[in-house]
């Protein structure tokens, strides 16, 4: 894997998302063709935990993880030395629990403790094999 992709993924799985999806877009600009929609996909995830954390985003953060999903899908079980049906997994089941999550909470303690939860919970890009 080229190092640009393994340095995006290296942010990523650091939990600083707004870094990841730069260094993802810094990526998609120099990958070859059959990985431009890979990781046009990982950038978007990246893009929809930014929003999630660090501006309390719901639907935006609920319709890039979906695009990002459907794009997938086409990648199972794995490409590029990437895990993407675990990836699946753990990206589903975080928008599963984003679904369940009450959207009132806008503000306050109850949803500092949310956000924190879910940041534990985010998940990770990990290599196949």
């Amino acid at each position: 894997m080229k190092p640009d992709i393994e340095r995006a993924i290296e942010v990523f799985n650091r939990g600083e998302y707004f870094d990841a999806a730069e260094a993802f877009e810094h990526a998609l600009v120099r990958a070859e063709p059959e990985l431009k929609e890979l990781i046009g996909a990982l950038n978007r995830i990246a893009a929809a935990l930014h929003l999630r954390f660090e501006r309390g985003g719901y639907r935006g953060s609920l319709n890039l993880i979906s695009q990002a999903l459907m794009t997938l899908e086409d990648f199972r079980p794995a490409r590029a030395g990437i895990d993407i049906e675990r990836l699946c997994v753990e990206v589903g089941a975080f928008a599963e629990e984003l679904r369940a999550t009450p959207r009132e909470e806008s503000e306050g303690l109850r949803r500092r403790a949310r956000i924190f939860v879910e940041k534990r919970r985010a998940p990770k890009i990990n290599r196949s094999g």
